[in-house]
Order: C-alpha cells, then structure tokens, then sequence
C-alpha cells in the first residue's frame, strides 16, 4: 500500500540511502528531514520497501543542481528527486506503482512536465530503461566536477 512517509520508516530510508548512495546523494537523520520538509510528495510502499520524493518546481530548495537546471528548460514540473527501492523488492512493480501514484499526483495538481534526473557516472541503465519505458524523453545531461558524477535528465508531459 502506498501511503504517507511516517517517523517509524526513517532508519529504514536511512539504510535505503545508504545502500544507492553511489546513486543517490548522503543523507543522515537531519538532512532527511530537511528534504522532506520541502517534498510535496513524500511516499513510501509497503513499510518502505520503496520510496519516492518529488518537489514542485518553485520549492524553496536553494543549493539544488538539479532543480536549477531543470527551472532552465521547464516550466511547471513536478521533479521527482529521489527513489529507492530495496534490492529484495526490486522487479516487483513497486517503482511503477510509486511512478504511476506520483504522475496521479502531479496531474491532479496542474503540472505540465513530471522530470527526473539518472546516474550516468556511476551509470544505473536499469533506471535508464524504467524511463523510457515510462514514456520520458532525454533532456540533456549535466556532469557535476566536485562530486564526480553525471546525470541524465528526462521529463515526461503530463497534458
């Protein structure tokens, strides 16, 4: 079941972040609530066997790389900026039912464009293929020096 992220699910977020922080950014107990202050969705399936995160477009999310550079090519996004889902509950739909639940989401609210950004330096061409699969189109792609990574960004059109 798809429902709100809860104290309870923090440690296990946590571990989540911890096992993809080669994909993801570090995040420790303050820094998670930080992001999910600022979430407008912020869920997680099944005691967070999976979990996404999404911002609206003009969050108050200064230091951002990825929303700064997605703010330069759309309007009226709805940027989905972290999922995770553990590796015993991966290829059982859980990231489909956590994309489909957001897109709901974000539809329902007005917003044009659903984006997302994926490792391409540490590449991740599973997320890649989930992408394309879902209907994203490539944007662009954007290589961060001092963290020594890459990414590329896809959106979708929601109208």
């Amino acid at each position: 079941m798809i429902a709100a992220i809860r104290p309870q699910h923090t440690n296990k977020i946590l571990k989540l972040n911890e096992e993809f922080v080669h994909w993801l950014s570090p995040l420790d107990e303050s820094e998670l609530s930080y992001v999910l202050a600022r979430a407008a969705y912020a869920r997680q399936i099944n005691e967070a066997a999976g979990v996404l995160v999404a911002y609206a477009h003009d969050v108050d999310y200064p230091d951002h790389w990825n929303m700064a550079w997605l703010k330069t090519r759309l309007e009226n996004f709805f940027y989905i900026d972290r999922v995770m889902i553990e590796g015993a509950a991966q290829g059982q739909g859980l990231g489909q039912r956590l994309y489909a639940d957001v897109t709901q989401f974000a539809r329902a609210r007005g917003y044009s464009w659903l984006a997302s950004e994926v490792n391409t330096r540490p590449d991740n061409p599973g997320s890649h293929a989930f992408h394309l699969r879902e209907g994203f189109i490539s944007l662009g792609e954007q290589y961060f020096i001092r963290k020594g990574k890459a990414v590329r960004y896809y959106a979708k059109a929601l109208n």
